[in-house]
């Protein structure tokens, strides 16, 4: 079984590059364009939540 996570992330721009941040997890990521970073945001929350327990794990 698959979980949705839903989390609120900030995107802003530091030395050249944009930051993607989730703070509520304190997960971060970057990228070239604003639309790379949140991707790759994207991609670290993923693994981040299956680096987690599941129902099934206890």
């Amino acid at each position: 079984m698959k979980r949705k996570q839903n989390s609120n992330f900030v995107v802003v721009q530091e030395n050249g590059v944009f930051v993607a941040r989730c703070p509520d997890l304190d997960v971060a990521s970057h990228g070239a364009t604003e639309k790379e970073a949140i991707e790759n945001l994207e991609e670290a929350l993923a693994l981040f939540f299956e680096d987690l327990p599941g129902p099934a794990d206890g």
